[in-house]
């Protein structure tokens, strides 16, 4: 059993998986902005619940969205702007046809497979434990196979359960405000 994120909430063990995508992003597809992408992915962290529109609009600007069922902002219920959908199409242009095989989307589909996946569970009883695990195994090594260094585990393990307002412990750790600062390519300099 992988023991770095022992007391590490759902939400940081998110923050380490779009840690992982970032890097995966930068060391891969440097000469694209991923800034789109990267304040929608960044933007999950924060919302009370994975059903919220944060991780609609987070789905909707992946590739299999955007270049193969052809989402955009035509539907007023559309959360991408057109302008968005342009942006991502060039994103992605060249690098993948939307195939759910490819190796990037399948690295950008790893936060939203962890989370339905995990419904009804949390890191702390046997199926989360191994769910989490498994989607960081998964992004850890699509970075091995390009030699890319992993994050510094550290930075998530201030993640920790606290108590609602119930006073239960929150395994989840909805609603985190600021994970955005882990972000490399929202803070670059």
């Amino acid at each position: 059993m992988d023991n770095r994120f022992e007391n590490v909430t759902m939400t940081g063990r998110m923050c380490y998986i779009l840690m992982c995508i970032e890097r995966y992003l930068l060391a891969r597809y440097h000469d694209r902005d991923w800034s789109l992408v990267a304040r929608k992915m960044w933007q999950c962290p924060a919302a009370r619940n994975f059903y919220a529109p944060e991780w609609y609009e987070y789905n909707r600007i992946r590739p299999e969205s955007i270049i193969r069922f052809k989402y955009h902002a035509s539907a007023h219920s559309d959360p991408i702007t057109r302008e968005e959908y342009e942006q991502a199409v060039s994103l992605y242009s060249a690098v993948t046809d939307g195939n759910p095989q490819d190796e990037i989307c399948r690295a950008l589909m790893i936060p939203l497979q962890m989370v339905n996946d995990c419904d009804g569970h949390d890191y702390n009883d046997e199926t989360g434990k191994k769910i989490t695990l498994c989607a960081i195994n998964e992004i850890e090594s699509i970075l091995q196979v390009h030699k890319t260094p992993l994050p510094d585990t550290s930075l998530v393990t201030a993640f920790v359960p606290m108590k609602d307002e119930d006073g239960e412990l929150d395994f989840w750790g909805f609603g985190t405000l600021g994970t955005e600062k882990l972000s490399l390519i929202l803070n670059k300099k």
